[in-house]
């Protein structure tokens, strides 16, 4: 019978033979063994961990008192330096030390171009930090 057949018709006889044996090897692993079973009657309960945070020591020759929050026109006029103008101020926040700090970022401009960012904290109102542009 199998002397009548060409070789590709062996070939893909062969093929079949490999794949059935590979389908049933693998699904006879899945079912051999041991079940073991996972019950939930003491459920852990998670812990509470205790996080470090840094506080920022924010100091500057600007404040104000640091028990209210800051409105847009003062973080403006904290911000404001000679020779720069002070432009519309924007909602945001910083990471200092791993804390995130919400922030008024006030744009300065000179000559119709902003050429620094200045960070004032919303709550107490001191300059947390600075950026030029070039």
């Amino acid at each position: 019978m199998l002397d009548d057949l060409r070789w590709e018709y062996k070939a893909l006889i062969l093929i079949g033979i490999v794949t059935i044996s590979i389908v049933i090897y693998s699904y006879s692993s899945f079912n051999s063994g041991e079940r073991e079973r996972i019950s939930d009657s003491s459920p852990v309960e998670p812990q509470p961990q205790p996080v470090p945070i840094n506080i920022p020591n924010m100091t500057s020759e600007n404040t104000s008192s640091s028990t209210e929050n800051v409105t847009a026109e003062e973080a403006r006029q904290i911000a404001g330096e000679s020779g720069y103008t002070a432009g519309q101020p924007s909602r945001g926040s910083i990471t200092i030390n791993g804390t995130d700090v919400p922030v008024w970022v006030v744009p300065l401009q000179r000559g119709g171009r902003t050429v620094r960012e200045v960070y004032v904290s919303i709550e107490g109102g001191q300059i947390v930090g600075k950026r030029e542009f070039q």
